[in-house]
């Protein structure tokens, strides 16, 4: 267990999960969620994936250069895709699409939540 929770990808499954209680939550009681809010969440899911990215990298022990955490936040839709394929080959796509799929999952939820109230 104590594995799993130290894994990188853990804090990101982590606010995926609380992002689409929340969405949800909002949708169900008839608001729309507030400009404060949706810039809260694309910052902290752009933090979360830089630290995702440099804690993979230390994990897997191929960090590329002292700044790189830096450098993952500020051109995080680039690097990101760069480093999954540079560090897994072929099957960086499959967590790429992984990545993708906890970005997405939020709002689907949230969708689908709103469409079973209404």
């Amino acid at each position: 267990m104590r594995r799993s929770i130290l894994h990188p990808l853990a804090p990101l499954l982590l606010f995926s999960l609380v992002l689409a209680l929340s969405l949800s939550a909002y949708l169900a009681s008839g608001l729309v969620p507030s400009e404060g809010f949706q810039v809260v969440a694309s910052f902290t899911w752009t933090v979360l994936l830089a630290m995702w990215v440099m804690g993979d990298a230390r994990r897997r022990e191929r960090t590329p250069c002292l700044d790189f955490g830096l450098f993952c936040y500020l051109f995080s839709p680039i690097v990101v895709p760069w480093y999954c394929f540079s560090s897994r080959g072929w099957r960086g796509a499959l967590t790429l699409f992984a990545l993708i799929v906890l970005w997405l999952m939020p709002y689907v939820v949230a969708t689908l939540v709103w469409r079973a109230v209404y």
